[in-house]
């Protein structure tokens, strides 16, 4: 039988190894990542910077969690804000936040347009508020980058106001920037707003002069030359524009109606005083609480309908006018006729009235 060869024999050198000391306890690892009762607090209430994140513990995948989960809200590329502190806002508070989120990452810039409109709180018409607005001093064109419309444009920013802490144009450099990229309407509702807040129409028309070459400038123009600050609404500011496009006479605005010992009895939108005639947005009269005549407001629809029905009768009977109510409705192009020959029907009517001897 084969035999089987035997193994040979093998020597093994062993290299010396030297002896290594082990402390128990002692190993180093590294340093673990702060737990979130360990990081420094962010005020989670304000806009947050990517820089203070990390400053205070997270990382750019726990900031990326939280963005996804909806704890956390982007307003723009590196800053957020907690998405509970957005509870209650408005589109033009959380616009307010996306202005100062911008302006913090763009130096030497201010609010303008639209989102200086915002921050001087006018009334604004159709705003265009999916972008913030920033004048620069410096760039060749403006352009659209970052959900940021950089516009270039002459302005002196030392005329410049400041605006829970943010950098604005003026109110006349703001009306007229929105007056000259937006539409007629637009424009008017933005421009009564400011001259209502005290804004002076010789400031207005100073800034005209200075800007007439600028595009948009024809409609700045008759902006200027429209807008009235009695106008207390953007309701009230589009109804003028209508009423003034349907070729009627120009009413007064803003009209108190008196008791013989001075009592404001009512205050009305609008009055066509050579046809005795009241026009009024909504059928909504602003009135003195205080007078029997005119009962306080009341929010509860069965009740307002019975409350304006009731001014109007006091009106027709202390005053001799007549009333005609419009809504939202009678602003669409479609319905401007209607709305004329209603208008001209009181007109009529007011006459008539007039002409019989008026009770109380």
């Amino acid at each position: 039988a084969a035999r089987l060869a035997s193994p040979q024999k093998r020597t093994t050198t062993t290299a010396a190894v030297p002896r290594v000391a082990i402390v128990v306890g002692m190993t180093q690892r590294p340093a673990p990542h702060p737990s979130p009762a360990s990081r420094p607090a962010l005020d989670e209430s304000d806009i947050v910077e990517r820089q203070q994140a990390l400053a205070a513990g997270y990382n750019d995948n726990e900031i990326q969690r939280l963005i996804a989960n909806g704890v956390w809200r982007r307003l723009r590329r590196g800053r957020y804000i907690r998405a509970q502190a957005l509870v209650g806002l408005d589109q033009f508070d959380v616009h307010r936040l996306e202005v100062r989120a911008a302006l913090s990452q763009v130096p030497n810039a201010v609010a303008s347009h639209w989102s200086a409109g915002v921050m001087h709180r006018l009334n604004m018409y159709q705003p265009e508020l999916s972008l913030v607005h920033l004048t620069r001093p410096h760039g060749q064109s403006s352009r659209v980058e970052g959900g940021v419309h950089h516009h270039v444009g002459a302005f002196d920013f030392s005329t410049a106001v400041e605006i829970d802490g943010v950098p604005v144009t003026p109110l006349h450099r703001t009306v007229l920037d929105i007056a000259r990229h937006s539409s007629f309407e637009a424009g008017v509702v933005v421009a009564d707003s400011a001259l209502r807040r005290g804004m002076s129409r010789e400031a207005l028309r100073a800034e005209l002069d200075a800007c007439r070459n600028w595009p948009g400038a024809r409609t700045a123009a008759r902006v200027v030359c429209f807008a009235d600050g009695r106008a207390e609404s953007v309701a009230e500011s589009l109804a003028r524009i209508v009423l003034d496009e349907l070729g009627l006479p120009k009413p007064e605005l803003q009209t108190e109606w008196r008791a013989p010992d001075g009592t404001v009895l009512a205050r009305t939108d609008f009055y066509f005083p050579d046809h005795h005639t009241v026009v009024e947005f909504d059928g909504k009269l602003k009135y003195d609480q205080s007078v029997d005549d005119a009962e306080p407001a009341d929010d509860e629809p069965t009740n307002t309908l019975w409350l304006e029905k009731k001014r109007e009768d006091m009106l027709r009977r202390r005053f001799g006018v007549e009333v005609v109510r419009m809504t939202w409705t009678d602003l669409k192009p479609e319905r401007r006729g209607a709305l004329a020959a209603r208008i001209r029907d009181a007109f009529e009517w007011a006459e008539v009235r007039r002409a019989r001897p008026v009770a109380g």
